[in-house]
């Protein structure tokens, strides 16, 4: 008796398939992206006389992931779009083997979703290039294992200028600004000669998250020190 395929989770919202994301997925109605390269690269591979590999190199998959982090999407976020668990996400990113062609297929389909715009997360940025790890700009060609990053143009998130300085002026509640804008926010009033209690006071923010907002401009900083040398 033949094993059921596995589902790779629906990315198509519109796709009414029962399982998504491989070859078989394909043949039963899934068009979601991941299918769809899946079953292209079965027939590519079948018209070239070649048998169909079911895991490959994984380096261009693991320099995505760790780009999208760079940009500051979380692993949750990026989960949530391939529709696995961000510990599957976070496993692939740090692994070192191969890697199933669905996988790379999802992946890249998160890739192209996500590389042209910054994340929600500022901290989680900030850990990615603490890390060592690179932005898509880095990359002449992300898939090829003997290319190095080009480090001469950083992928930075976009902060909100006006936002920022309506959080300023108390004006606009902290619970409106993104990571990005509020730990940007927090940067300024600590360099403004602020004490933490004082920075703390002026965005309306509990002691938790004015310590992992702190930590996390204070990560910032050091990485930017330590690129400057």
């Amino acid at each position: 008796m033949s094993r059921p395929a596995r589902d790779r989770g629906r990315i198509s919202p519109d796709c009414t398939a029962t399982f998504h994301g491989t070859d078989s997925a394909y043949r039963y109605g899934c068009r979601c992206p991941h299918a769809r390269e899946h079953k292209r690269i079965r027939v590519k591979r079948w018209r070239e006389g070649r048998s169909v590999a079911r895991r490959v190199d994984g380096t261009g998959t693991r320099r995505r992931l760790q780009a999208l982090t760079v940009l500051g999407w979380r692993w949750q976020d990026i989960g949530d779009r391939m529709g696995v668990t961000r510990e599957a996400v976070q496993h692939t990113a740090a692994s070192s083997g191969l890697v199933e062609l669905a996988t790379v297929a999802r992946v890249k389909a998160v890739y192209r979703d996500l590389s042209t715009r910054p994340g929600p997360s500022p901290i989680t940025a900030a850990r990615a290039a603490a890390k060592g790890w690179h932005g898509p700009l880095a990359w002449a060609d992300i898939d090829d294992p003997t290319c190095q990053p080009d480090t001469t143009g950083p992928d930075a998130p976009v902060v909100d200028e006006w936002a920022v300085g309506e959080a300023l002026a108390g004006r606009l509640p902290s619970s409106r600004l993104t990571d990005v804008d509020l730990m940007e926010a927090m940067r300024r009033l600590l360099e403004e000669g602020l004490s933490e209690g004082q920075a703390r006071y002026r965005l309306r923010l509990t002691n938790a998250h004015a310590r992992r907002v702190i930590r996390a401009v204070r990560s910032a900083a050091t990485t930017e020190e330590t690129r400057a040398a």
